[in-house]
């Protein structure tokens, strides 16, 4: 399932039933979970349902804490830095449809992105 951007992603998600989407189902999982491993978990899924090449970090000069440590957010790989994809910023605990480049671009001032 090729995604050529953001927009074309949300339209996937309604067009399976899933709007508002499932960043919010995940993060009302996420609370009664009460864990960051369950965002782990859940992009593990985004990946299944998108059947996207993997889960994958974008890391900065910037310590999360203990548990991210230099990892800013986690993305579902969509082939291309500018298709549409899920983003989990891990700091703070937003899932975000997007594109991994543009949220790269919006954000490396804040993490000092390499």
């Amino acid at each position: 399932m090729p995604v050529a951007n953001a927009k074309n992603l949300r339209e996937w998600f309604k067009d399976r039933g899933l709007e508002p989407g499932p960043a919010r189902e995940w993060a009302a999982q996420l609370k009664a979970a009460g864990g960051r491993k369950s965002a782990d978990a859940a992009l593990d899924d985004a990946d299944r349902r998108l059947e996207g090449h993997g889960v994958e970090a974008i890391r900065g000069d910037y310590h999360v804490d203990n548990y991210y440590y230099d990892i800013v957010a986690l993305y579902v790989n969509m082939g291309d830095t500018y298709n549409g994809t899920i983003l989990y910023e891990t700091d703070t605990g937003r899932f975000l449809v997007t594109t991994m480049g543009d949220w790269v671009e919006q954000n490396e001032r804040r993490y000092n992105i390499q």
